[in-house]
């Protein structure tokens, strides 16, 4: 967890930087483009996600974070669609370094629920469920994952995951920025 937390620190720094969900001035409208930004990478990933065989100790039908996107999207104002922008993961590997920034984002997760409960007067019922995430079992559920990670990946296959976690780093970058994929 620390090499892979290491070696994607840049990349996540710059993805960060480009989230607007903290601004005061984040408006709706905004949010739900953003969430369509999010939901373009996540969908797709998740998706491939579904078809490897992951090891039981990640719970990956746990640990699905579309249907929160989905849900939120319902309860927000309508945005033009975001084509899909997910990178391929060639393997179990690299599916991990994937999980790895999909669960790292619960994290900050916690702080964004109350700014927008706070901002634009939603809660996990009506538009922040993505952020919310596993609420007050965010802390568990991610000492889980780094448990399972340490457990799990070979030395052979550091460098795979670090690849996943950093091509899905740049992924999200390029939704957010509106790069096509």
């Amino acid at each position: 967890m620390s090499r892979l937390k290491q070696a994607t620190q840049r990349q996540h720094q710059e993805v960060e930087a480009l989230m607007p969900v903290m601004q005061p001035s984040l408006s709706r409208e905004a949010y739900a483009r953003l969430l369509r930004q999010l939901h373009a990478v996540v969908g797709p990933l998740e998706a491939q996600l579904l078809t490897l065989p992951l090891p039981a100790p990640f719970e990956i039908d746990l640990r699905l974070k579309e249907p929160l996107l989905l849900r939120d999207l319902a309860a927000l104002p309508d945005t033009p669609p975001v084509r899909p922008a997910s990178p391929h993961l060639a393997g179990v590997p690299e599916a991990l370094g994937a999980l790895y920034v999909l669960e790292g984002a619960t994290l900050g997760g916690q702080v964004i629920t109350r700014h927008l409960r706070r901002t634009l007067g939603l809660t996990p019922e009506s538009g922040s469920a993505y952020f919310h995430g596993y609420g007050p079992a965010t802390g568990r559920m991610w000492q889980a994952f780094g448990e399972a990670l340490d457990g799990q990946v070979a030395l052979d296959d550091e460098a795979r995951v670090i690849g996943g976690a950093q091509k899905t780093f740049q992924a999200f970058g390029d939704a957010l920025c509106g790069v096509p994929a």
